[in-house]
C-alpha cells in the first residue's frame, strides 16, 4: 500500500507537498521523479521486498523502451506473470509486483490489467509514447483522484494532495447531492468540480502532447447465467476461496486477520489453517458496550481456532474524540456506521502486523443484505394483477406491523428500474440522483434478463456499496494507520461466480448467503452460520442525534450556501423526527457540517 502523486508539469516543491500530505499511507520512504514534462511522487509502505530495489517512482527498460511507474496496492499473481515474462526474455533486478506491472505494460500494452489478480492503482509514464496511463483495479479498492481542465493533469491517492495546488477548488453541488442521497460520493463524481475519481474497472491515458484523455472500461461486467449444479458450484466457489486466501498470504511483512465473528471473516480466518498456523496468527475485533455487540461471537470463534486474539471496546467517547481526526483522512464528505470504530480497530492491529485480511465483498457475492429479500417480494408481488395490489395498498396501510409488506407492494406498481429512486417516497431524492440510480439499475437489469433480486446484487458489487462506499472505508481507515488490508472475496474470480449462482441458492423469503453456508457448514460452528446478519454497528446515529442541535446545523449549512432550498425544506420537514431514516440522514447532514468546519479552518479555503 502506498500513496502515489503526479502532473504534467513540473514544481517540484509542489510534489513534495504532496507526497507529504500522503505520509500515512507510506511512511516507510518517499520518491520523486521530474522531468521537463512529468512530475511523479511516490510515498512507499512496504511490503515486498523490503529492499531499496523496491523503491518508486521505479523505472524499467527494455528494447529501447523506458517506462516509470507510481503504484499503490499489490498483484497478487505476479509470480506466475513473471515466469511468463522471463521466459519472453525480460529481466528483473527486484522481487517486488510493481516490476512485474512495468514488464507486463511493455509486453502487452494498457491490456495488461486483464492479467493481473490484485487491488491496484498506479500511473505508467510512457517515455517513449509520451502519454500517462492510470489504472484502478476492477472492485476499486485503490482510490485514484484526478484534476483535469483542459490544459493540466493531477493526479493523487487522495484529494488532499491534488489540492495542494493553486486551483479553483469550488463545492460541486452534484457532490453534495449524492452525498446527503447515498452517504458517500460515487464515481466519478467528487465533492470538488474539475476533480474526479476514475472509476473501477477503468483505464485512463493522457496524452502529454496533446493535453487529451481518454477513458474505457478493461473489464466486462458477466451477464447473469445460472448454473442449476449446485455442487459442482460449491466445489468451485471452494477452490477460489482457498486460493484467493493463499494468493493475499504473500508478504514479507507480519500478517494477521479481522475477525468480527461474523460468517465471512470467520469463514476466511478457518480456511486460513490450511495454510498458517492458526496459533501464531494474530486476529482483531472491535466490541460497543452500546448498540449492537458482536463480541460473544467474537469470542467462540477465537476460542475454536486458537488465534492470539486482540479485542477492544468502542464507545461514544472514542466517537467524540475521533471528530477531531477523522476528516484529515475522509478528504470528502462520508458516512458509514462503521467508519470511526475501524479506526482504532486498525490503530490495535498496526501494533502486531502491517497486513490484515478482511471479509467485504461476501454479501455481495453470495447474497446477504436483507434488500435482496425484499427484491424477490417485489418480483412475487409483480405477478399478481395491478389492481389487485392497489387493492392491498389501501388496506394493509392500517395495520403498522405491515409497513415492510405495504412499501413492497407500493414498489411493485412502479417499474423494476425505479427501486431507489421510489423507495421511501417522503425522503427527498435530487434529481441527479434519481436519473443515476434509474440509469444505473437498467443497465443491470439488462444483464439479469430483468431479474430485480440479481440486478441489485449486481448493483451492490459494481456500484452501489463496493467501490466507493464500503471500499473507501476500509481503505481510508486502515491507511490512517499505514495498515494494508486484503479481501479474498473481491477476487475477480468471485464476481464471475457470482453471476453463475442462481438467485434461489442466494436468498430465500427469510434466509440468506444459501449456497455459501452450504459450503461452510463443515467447518464453522451452526451458531455462526445460522446468526441473522448484525452489521459492524455501533449506535453512532444515536450518538448523533442525542446531542447535536440540527437547526442550528442547517442554518450554519444555509448561510454558507451549501444546502439548496430543496434540500434545506426536507431537513426542516423532518428536524424532530425519531424513525431510522430521518435519523440516519440527520447523521449524514451532521458529518458533511463537520466535514465542511474541518477543511474551510485547517487546510483550505473553499469558494
Amino acid at each position: 500500500m502506498c500513496g502515489i502523486n503526479g502532473f504534467n508539469f513540473v514544481n517540484r516543491n509542489t510534489l513534495k507537498r504532496m507526497n507529504d500530505s500522503l505520509k500515512h499511507r507510506g511512511p516507510d520512504s518517499e520518491g520523486i521523479y521530474s522531468n521537463k514534462i512529468v512530475s511523479l511522487g511516490h510515498r512507499r509502505l512496504s511490503i515486498i521486498d523490503l529492499s531499496k530495489k523496491g523503491s518508486q517512482p521505479m523505472t524499467y527498460s527494455h528494447k529501447k523502451r523506458k517506462v516509470i511507474i507510481v503504484h499503490n496496492g499489490e498483484i497478487y499473481n505476479f509470480s506466475e506473470l513473471k515466469k511468463d515474462l522471463e521466459k519472453k526474455g525480460y529481466k528483473f533486478k527486484s522481487k517486488t509486483d510493481t516490476e512485474v506491472i512495468l514488464a507486463s505494460y511493455l509486453e502487452w500494452g494498457v491490456d495488461c490489467v486483464k492479467k493481473f489478480n490484485g487491488m491496484w492503482a498506479f500511473c505508467i509514464y510512457d517515455m517513449n509514447k509520451k502519454i500517462l496511463f492510470l489504472s484502478r483495479d476492477r472492485a476499486g479498492k485503490k482510490p485514484l483522484y484526478y484534476f483535469y481542465d483542459g490544459k493540466k493533469f493531477i493526479f493523487s491517492s487522495e484529494l488532499k494532495a491534488i489540492i495542494k495546488h493553486k486551483i479553483n477548488v469550488e463545492i460541486n453541488e452534484k457532490g453534495v447531492d449524492l452525498y446527503l442521497s447515498m452517504g458517500f460520493i460515487p464515481a466519478p463524481f467528487s465533492i470538488y468540480k474539475n476533480i474526479f475519481k476514475l472509476e473501477a474497472r477503468q483505464n485512463l491515458v493522457f496524452d502529454i502532447n496533446k493535453t487529451t484523455l481518454k477513458k474505457e472500461y478493461y473489464y466486462k461486467i458477466p451477464k447473469y447465467t445460472p448454473v442449476e449444479n449446485k455442487k459442482q458450484l460449491i466445489k468451485e466457489a471452494d477452490k477460489i476461496f482457498e486460493d484467493s486466501i493463499n494468493l493475499r498470504l504473500i508478504s514479507d511483512v507480519p500478517l494477521g486477520a479481522f475477525l468480527s465473528g461474523g460468517l465471512d471473516s470467520s469463514a476466511i480466518v478457518s480456511k486460513m489453517s490450511k495454510f498458517v498456523d492458526l496459533k501464531k496468527l494474530h486476529t482483531f475485533s472491535i466490541g460497543f458496550k452500546e448498540g449492537n455487540d458482536e463480541t460473544p461471537y467474537s469470542d467462540m470463534m477465537k476460542n475454536l481456532l486458537k488465534t492470539k486474539h486482540h479485542h477492544e471496546y468502542f464507545n461514544r467517547n472514542d466517537f467524540e474524540s475521533l471528530l477531531k481526526e477523522m476528516f484529515y483522512y475522509f478528504d470528502e464528505p462520508f458516512f458509514d456506521h462503521s467508519m470511526f470504530p475501524s479506526i482504532p480497530l486498525s490503530k490495535m492491529s498496526k501494533k502486531y502486523i502491517t497486513v490484515s485480511l478482511s471479509g467485504d465483498g461476501g454479501d455481495e457475492i453470495f447474497g446477504g443484505y436483507p434488500r435482496y429479500n425484499i427484491a424477490s417480494k417485489i418480483e412475487l408481488l409483480k405477478k399478481i394483477p395491478i389492481f389487485f395490489r392497489k387493492i392491498l395498498l389501501k388496506i394493509i396501510p392500517n395495520y403498522s406491523k405491515l409497513n415492510n409488506i405495504n412499501e413492497g407492494i407500493r414498489l411493485s406498481l412502479f417499474n423494476k428500474e425505479d427501486f431507489y429512486s421510489e423507495a421511501r417516497s417522503y425522503v427527498y431524492k435530487p434529481e441527479i440522483y434519481k436519473k443515476l440510480m434509474r440509469e444505473k439499475l437498467k443497465y443491470f437489469l439488462n444483464l439479469t434478463k430483468d431479474n430485480l433480486t440479481e440486478a441489485i446484487i449486481m448493483m451492490d458489487l459494481y456500484f452501489y456499496t463496493i467501490p466507493d462506499n464500503f471500499l473507501t472505508k476500509t481503505d481510508r481507515t486502515s491507511m490512517s494507520k499505514s495498515l494494508e488490508v486484503r479481501c479474498p472475496f473481491l477476487d475477480y474470480r468471485f464476481f464471475e461466480l457470482s453471476s453463475k449462482i442462481p438467485t434461489k441458492w442466494k436468498i430465500s423469503y427469510s434466509e440468506t448467503k444459501i449456497l455459501m453456508k452450504e459450503m461452510l457448514k463443515n467447518y464453522l460452528p451452526k451458531k455462526i452460520i445460522k446468526r441473522k446478519k448484525e452489521g459492524f454497528m455501533p449506535p453512532i446515529v444515536e450518538w448523533v442525534n442525542e446531542k447535536n442541535d440540527f437547526n442550528r446545523i442547517i442554518n450554519e449549512l444555509d448561510k454558507k450556501n451549501l444546502l439548496n432550498k430543496e434540500w434545506k425544506s426536507f431537513s426542516l420537514k423532518i428536524l424532530n423526527k425519531k424513525d431510522k431514516v430521518s435519523m440516519t440522514y440527520k447523521t449524514r447532514l451532521f458529518l458533511f457540517y463537520k466535514w465542511y468546519e474541518y477543511w474551510n479552518n485547517n487546510q483550505v479555503t473553499l469558494s
